[in-house]
């Protein structure tokens, strides 16, 4: 009887340091990486389980996490995994300013315009495409931020400048490129 006692005493003891630990890395987390809520904090490190993430260290002012979209797991085909971190902010004028990074894993290309402008960054190189040049159309693109999938350990990733545009609604408002660079020039490893 004393060792049941005992032994449950040592697995609850244990229990709660595990979780005291798992409090304490979601709030320094949470210090490290700004905009994002204890929820959505706790879904990305159990994510980090199965993947590598990286998140932005800096943000300008008024972005959060608006949503992270996530299918993930053995039960999930390559195909139809899917792991996106949105961020947004709302402007005083009523449009959406929005950035997502998403992470790739079946079946990746490469982008269709040339002139990707080289960051370097803690986590690598990544190849950021600003409203760039179409040469078929002899003309530039306008509301297109994207770069080229890039690593984060071994997981790929690439970062969408204007998530969810849509011409037709006109809600959106573009990120000025000084802050996507920053944006990118701050991502660090979760």
């Amino acid at each position: 009887m004393k060792r049941i006692f005992l032994f449950s005493v040592i697995v609850l003891s244990l229990a709660a340091a595990a979780s005291a630990q798992s409090k304490a890395s979601v709030q320094a987390a949470m210090k490290k990486f700004p905009g994002v809520s204890k929820a959505h904090m706790e879904q990305m490190i159990a994510a980090k389980q199965v993947m590598q993430i990286a998140l932005p260290t800096w943000v300008p002012a008024g972005f959060t996490v608006e949503r992270i979209k996530s299918r993930l797991g053995r039960a999930v085909a390559i195909e139809d995994r899917e792991f996106v971190i949105i961020y947004s902010r709302t402007l005083p004028n009523g449009k959406v300013q929005r950035f997502a990074f998403e992470a790739g894993f079946d079946g990746l290309g490469g982008l269709m315009y040339e002139g990707a402008k080289t960051l370097l960054t803690p986590i690598g190189k990544i190849y950021l495409l600003y409203e760039p040049f179409d040469a078929d159309e002899n003309k530039k693109v306008d509301n297109y931020v994207m770069t080229e999938w890039f690593q984060v350990g071994r997981q790929d990733w690439h970062y969408i400048g204007m998530y969810g545009y849509d011409e037709s609604a006109d809600d959106l408002a573009m990120i000025s490129l000084t802050d996507t660079e920053r944006i990118l020039r701050s991502l660090r490893k979760l």
